[in-house]
């Protein structure tokens, strides 16, 4: 029984991370986008070639050129001159 609960937990855990959206600066210079989730905004700053995982329960970002991208979690986002790519 516990070795059933512990299977089930890391399934649950390894599904909820890959559920989460990532942002890649493939840029030459250093974005700033502003990511807003229900539990508030933040600026996340993002050097070039860095990346980072953000919106597990899906978000809006606002672009460095003032666009705004909802998104639901699943999502990879490539940044370049301020505008983004989503696939």
């Amino acid at each position: 029984m516990m070795r059933t609960a512990s299977i089930l937990s890391a399934i649950v855990l390894t599904a909820g991370a890959a559920e989460a959206a990532t942002l890649v600066n493939i840029g030459s210079d250093t974005v700033v986008v502003q990511v807003s989730e229900a539990a508030g905004r933040m600026d996340l700053s993002l050097d070039p070639g860095a990346s980072e995982t953000v919106c597990p329960d899906g978000c809006f970002l606002t672009l460095p050129n003032g666009d705004r991208v909802g998104l639901a979690g699943s999502e990879t986002v490539e940044i370049e001159n301020g505008s983004a790519h989503v696939k």
